[in-house]
């Protein structure tokens, strides 16, 4: 008996792909907070009138601006499945041609 079975396969693919991606948008996240923070000067957490600068505008509309990284942990979901069918449509035509 295989341990990779199509479904398992396909299963494992679809959880790994959104995990991730999820990843992905959560360094994301990070690395535009991070920039944000760079420009709190005296690091306590508001941004005084000397510390406000295009630069610093921009990066705030980088962390307020976020809806599509808020919801896409849901987006994400189907756009897993799909992988994950992919890949056990494919998983499951491998084993067809060894066994034949």
């Amino acid at each position: 008996m295989r341990f990779f079975t199509p479904i398992k396969f396909g299963f494992l693919t679809s959880v790994l792909a959104y995990i991730l991606l999820n990843s992905i948008i959560a360094f994301k996240n990070y690395q535009n907070k991070k920039e944000l923070s760079a420009f709190d000067l005296n690091q306590d957490g508001l941004f005084s009138s000397n510390e406000i600068s295009a630069e610093q505008k921009a990066a705030m509309d980088k962390v307020s601006n976020d809806t599509a990284r808020n919801l896409a942990h849901f987006t994400l979901i189907p756009f897993a499945i799909v992988l994950g069918y992919g890949a056990y449509k494919l998983k499951k035509k491998i084993d067809m041609n060894l066994v034949a």
